[in-house]
């Protein structure tokens, strides 16, 4: 009967610890805590949950090499984890450099330390060179400034998520993920893109973590850096002999300042021969774009291009001057010297044939002279012609 009454309290204390540990975590009290990690011998990732805002928590991560009645650690980072709003799940990455590996069996050990108190710890086994062959193989993986993409082989059918990071440092800045993707047979193409701004010539990592689903829980990773570049490119161009405009798109998350220089030769023959004179050059700038974005930028020339053959060059120019691209093309205008001189412009000073206010017009006084010395002619003939015999 005693046991029983043992066995009871025991049950009784582990519920109230349980419903005092919820509710803590409801109030919002408890400190940040490990709540997954990953590694293999190339990279690791650990994210970390609060219920309240943490400031300059301190990350470690060592890698182990298990061994019979002995650990080896193969290596440590210590990197402090910035600050974090409450309620936050934030995911930190790192990078091993692991030399000449051997097969078998590894551990990641981090904690979450504040000022060297233990607020978390976990870990993370896996076997490195493993016979078994992966359901699933990453052929490629290209990070860049617009987004990234991976190529997956499959080994067998299989259903797996893609998470998508960006990652500045040990920060994950940006995370998306596809869910319940799956190959068959052929290989194929998974891309995201970046839904965070860039740094124009900064160096970022972009990751993929593959998660298989079965058999078991299988997890594949890989990490490759990037140099995040401004970049657009002209999609049309229009050109006459009063103007020319061209259409930019964005391709990159990078704010896309640059500017377009409009560039008009004559061309003296047709056959190519002798150089091109020099007719004018305009530069204007690109509305800031990012991916996807276009917007079209048009100029007219300070005066209509006469009859012959020009050449337009049309550079891109990307936000530390560089030229991104390059377009010419040729604009052939008929309008003739002597049709251009012949446009009499509008000075203001033209009579007018409306009614002056009194009444009278331009045109009624030349009608009006004009029978007048009508009439005079009459009677001059009539007097001659009366006074013959």
């Amino acid at each position: 009967m005693k046991s029983i009454l043992f066995v009871l309290a025991l049950l009784l204390l582990s519920t109230l610890h349980a419903s005092a540990a919820d509710t803590s975590q409801v109030d919002g009290t408890d400190p940040a805590c490990i709540v997954e990690l990953y590694s293999d011998l190339e990279s690791f990732d650990v994210a970390i949950y609060s219920a309240q805002p943490e400031e300059n928590l301190t990350l470690e991560t060592s890698l182990i090499r298990p061994g019979r009645g002995s650990e080896e650690i193969i290596a440590t980072q210590e990197f402090l984890t910035g600050s974090f709003p409450a309620n936050t799940r934030v995911m930190k990455v790192g990078l091993w450099n692991v030399r000449n590996p051997e097969r078998g069996a590894y551990t990641l050990r981090a904690r979450l330390m504040e000022q060297g108190q233990v607020l978390s710890e976990a870990e993370y086994d896996f076997v490195y060179g493993s016979y078994s062959a992966p359901r699933l193989h990453v052929d490629d993986l290209v990070p860049n400034s617009d987004g990234i993409s991976v190529v997956l082989s499959p080994n067998q059918a299989s259903l797996f998520d893609i998470e998508y990071m960006l990652v500045n440092g040990h920060d994950v800045i940006y995370e998306t993920k596809t869910e319940k993707a799956s190959l068959t047979s052929v290989p194929e193409t998974f891309s995201a893109p970046w839904g965070a701004l860039l740094e124009n010539n900064k160096e970022y990592y972009g990751r993929v973590k593959v998660h298989v689903y079965s058999p078991g829980q299988g997890f594949i990773a890989l990490t490759e850096r990037f140099t995040a570049r401004d970049d657009a490119e002209i999609t049309d161009i229009y050109e006459d002999e009063t103007g020319a405009s061209a259409t930019v798109l964005g391709r990159s998350q990078v704010p896309f300042g640059g500017s377009l220089v409009f560039s008009v030769y004559e061309v003296q023959e047709p056959s190519g021969r002798g150089s091109p004179m020099f007719v004018e050059s305009i530069r204007e700038r690109v509305p800031v774009l990012l991916t996807d974005d276009d917007e079209t930028v048009e100029v007219a020339w300070k005066e209509r291009l006469t009859e012959g053959v020009y050449r337009l060059e049309i550079e891109l120019i990307g936000n530390d001057g560089d030229v991104i691209e390059r377009r010419e093309t040729i604009i052939e205008s008929d309008l003739s010297p002597m049709n251009e001189s012949e446009t009499v412009p509008d000075t203001g000073n033209e009579s007018s044939e409306e009614d002056d206010g009194n009444g009278i017009t331009g045109s009624s006084i030349i009608a009006g002279t004009a029978g007048i010395a009508m009439v005079f002619a009459f009677f001059k003939n009539h007097n001659k012609n009366s006074k013959r015999p």
